[in-house]
């Protein structure tokens, strides 16, 4: 069964959840779609890793590229 993890777009950055997904296509396969002004992300075939524990990480590594991103484009207009 997959993890589900839904991605408001107001607060999370659309090519911050493809960056994670990219990160963590070691521990699951991860289906990303953008769905209005959200971004859901589908966690399946975790293999020997718990599924909600790579959820949970993957979403900290989110939030993680979000502010990143954020932070170099405030940079970037200074």
């Amino acid at each position: 069964m997959a993890e589900r993890i839904i991605f408001d777009g107001s607060l999370y950055a659309p090519e911050a959840v493809a960056a994670a997904a990219a990160a963590y296509a070691d521990f699951a396969v991860i289906e990303v779609t953008a769905k209005g002004g959200s971004v859901e992300a589908a966690l399946s075939d975790t293999g020997e890793y718990e599924p909600q524990t790579i959820a949970r990480a993957f979403s900290n590594h989110v939030l993680h590229e979000t502010i990143a991103r954020r932070r170099q484009a405030a940079l970037e207009d200074v």
